[in-house]
């Protein structure tokens, strides 16, 4: 059973043709899941099946530009240990993005702007926000929380 309506995968398949300049790679972490039962935190996954197809289906709509991997942790060593996760970046660049839980709901459409922004490169600040960052001295981590609530 897909994830996505078939109409919307139509549609963002349509979408994504004509703004995806250059290949993304997603990167899903996963572990091993357990349905929706709920586990002690480090075992299981309850959203890691959704999750999955949710990425799959991405990688469909245009599989030469939106590459996808998908790690288990619980076979391979990983930095990510929180599951699911998503990260994206360009190809052959590390991963600055990324999203903690399943990208679904509201989320789901800041998955596809950023598929868009990183493929074309347009990152969307303005000028006075580029001059502010070219001033920094120290490397800086920006998080960003966000909610519809």
């Amino acid at each position: 059973m897909s994830v996505l309506p078939e109409a919307v995968k139509v549609r963002l398949r349509e979408e994504l043709a004509g703004r995806l300049e250059r290949p993304v790679q997603l990167m899903l972490y996963v572990r091993p899941g357990t349905g929706r039962l709920i586990l002690p935190s480090g075992v299981g996954c309850p959203t890691c099946d959704d999750a999955r197809q949710l990425a799959q289906e991405l990688h469909s709509l245009d599989p030469e530009r939106i590459q996808l991997d998908i790690i288990d942790v619980s076979r391979q060593t990983s930095e990510v240990m929180d599951v699911p996760t998503l990260t994206l970046a360009a190809c052959g660049e590390e991963p600055r993005i990324r999203w903690q839980g399943l990208p679904a709901g509201y989320e789901f459409a800041t998955v596809v702007d950023a598929i868009e922004r990183v493929s074309s490169g347009d990152h969307g600040l303005s000028e006075a926000s580029m001059r502010a960052l070219e001033r920094l001295q120290e490397p800086l981590e920006a998080m960003v929380f966000t909610t519809p609530g």
